[in-house]
């Protein structure tokens, strides 16, 4: 329904933090994020209104948290936690949950895969 609907269209409401890590500044960030989000939103055409937080931190941060949580001791690009399970054929629940990116593991794959950080931002977040 087009009234469940954010402002800008999309159907989700995106808080951006950023935590640690050298990362474009958060309007840059914003707008990246908010490009990836209406093209996955405009391939998959899931209504609803919902919520979704994503954090930008560092390689230290992301670390605490991959240990914690799966129990790996290192570093990743991207953890996800996802709030409620998504329905194939409902609409978006309240909250889709966290996703939390780290700053120097983006950037070293993204220079591995010869590709600008913001691609590959915009890969992680969708």
């Amino acid at each position: 329904m087009a009234e469940d609907r954010k402002p800008g269209g999309l159907p989700v409401d995106i808080d951006i933090s950023i935590e640690a890590g050298d990362w474009p500044d958060e309007m840059a960030l914003t707008r990246l994020v908010d490009r990836a989000a209406a093209a996955a939103f405009a391939e998959t055409g899931i209504e609803g209104a919902s919520e979704l937080s994503i954090v930008f931190a560092d390689d230290a941060h992301i670390r605490e948290l991959n240990a914690g949580w799966r129990g790996k001791d290192n570093p990743t690009n991207v953890l996800s936690f996802p709030a409620f399970p998504l329905s194939k054929d409902g609409p978006l629940p309240p909250m889709l949950g966290d996703i939390v990116l780290a700053a120097e593991t983006v950037a070293r794959e993204a220079a591995l895969e010869d590709k600008p950080v913001a691609n590959h931002i915009t890969h992680l977040v969708i």
